[in-house]
């Protein structure tokens, strides 16, 4: 106990052995290139656990076995110093911190390589690079045959809609005109019997607008659009006016022009029915206090886009309590205007197929705002 005590009382003497220069005989090659050899080990003994400290922060949250990480550092930082204290001994013979170093650093080795026999049947199960490029392959051919499977069988009930619809078409077709035969053929005033014509009338008329509506939405999901040529917006606008002359003139709609960009290159079907879905949504929904009026806007972007605005001064919308069904499909927020739910859904789907985006700024009784972000 002696020999302990008095070993930690001068852990910090040099006075009991002369500085390694003085011990045998030392050249100064042989001096130096002791001392530069220990000291670039150091050095690098030194700069690893620096670099494992780094990789701990960046990946810490997944990183595996991080307690064997920072033992693996305290070793190779226990061995620096021992390196060092070995070029310093050549100066100042600090002999009792030299054990005492080197006595810390086996037992640092001993944790460090008990915790890794501990935790290698856990890293044995790692899967190697390798390995994961062969379950990367293997699950990307499923996923190509479960998406096929998932084309074939859309295409197999888009066909089946199809084929549905028109074969619903024909006999309601038929009923609404047996109606109109009953309603010519039979003698006028039984008020039950007009009742029940009527009724049968405004039942097939929902029907063939219900079967319209689903094949509109299979055309919308369908329909590739892939017809892109340079398009004059106004010209598209005034020539859906002229296809709705009727409802135009009835509304008294007056329709204005603020064209930054007069041209957008798009598909010419697709912006079609998107601004006639809007416009003809904006004289629906007019206000009754005042002239419809609805401005068409557009501007070119520097990111390859053109934003277009399609804006009215019609019924608005609460946004608070409706703005996140707008675009959904079958959502009607006006009930005692006829409509089916279908348009603003089409618009929403025919713009993201095509890369683009679309929000709405609107206020109850002050109008609504359609803005279109479409790529270029």
């Amino acid at each position: 106990m002696d020999q302990v005590s008095d070993f930690f009382t001068g852990l910090l003497s040099a006075a009991l052995w002369p500085a390694r220069w003085y011990c045998g005989t030392w050249t100064d090659f042989h001096g130096w290139l002791y001392i530069l050899s220990s000291l670039g080990i150091c050095a690098s003994y030194f700069l690893i656990p620096i670099s494992l400290f780094y990789v701990f922060i960046k990946r810490k949250k997944d990183l595996p076995f991080p307690h064997l990480l920072g033992l693996f550092s305290l070793f190779i930082f226990s061995c620096g110093l021992t390196h060092f204290l070995d070029a310093i001994v050549f100066w100042i013979p600090l002999y009792r911190l030299h054990a005492l170093l080197l006595f810390i650093t086996a037992i640092v080795s001993g944790v460090t390589v008990f915790y890794l026999y501990k935790v290698l049947p856990d890293a044995l199960t790692f899967t190697s690079p390798a390995q994961l490029e062969k379950i990367v392959a293997q699950r990307t051919l499923e996923l190509a045959q479960k998406n096929n499977e998932l084309i074939k069988l859309n295409k197999e009930m888009d066909n089946f809609v199809y084929s549905t619809s028109h074969d619903l078409k024909s006999p309601i077709n038929n009923i609404a005109g047996l109606a109109n035969i009953l309603k010519m053929e039979l003698p006028q005033g039984n008020a039950s019997v007009d009742d029940l014509l009527l009724r049968i009338e405004s039942s097939s008329s929902r029907a063939i607008d219900a079967i319209h509506n689903l094949t509109g939405i299979l055309k919308v999901h369908t329909e590739p659009y892939d017809d892109l040529e340079l398009i004059h917006i106004q010209t598209l606008v005034e020539e859906i006016i002229e296809e709705n002359t009727i409802l135009v003139k009835e509304s008294q709609v007056v329709i204005r022009y603020e064209l930054n960009a007069s041209n957008i290159f798009f598909s010419k079907t697709a912006l079609k029915s998107i601004l006639y879905n809007l416009i003809i949504n904006g004289i629906k929904y007019k206000s009754t206090d005042r002239i419809p009026e609805i401005i068409v806007r557009s501007f070119p972007s520097v990111d390859k886009t053109i934003e277009l605005h399609v804006a009215d001064n019609g019924m608005g919308m609460d946004l608070d309590a409706y703005g996140d069904k707008v675009f959904c499909l079958f959502k009607r927020f006006h009930d005692h205007i006829e409509g089916s739910g279908v348009g603003l859904y089409s618009v929403k789907k025919i713009i993201e197929n095509k890369g683009g985006s679309i929000a709405i700024d609107s206020k109850v009784n002050v109008g609504s705002t359609f803005k279109m972000i479409l790529p270029q």
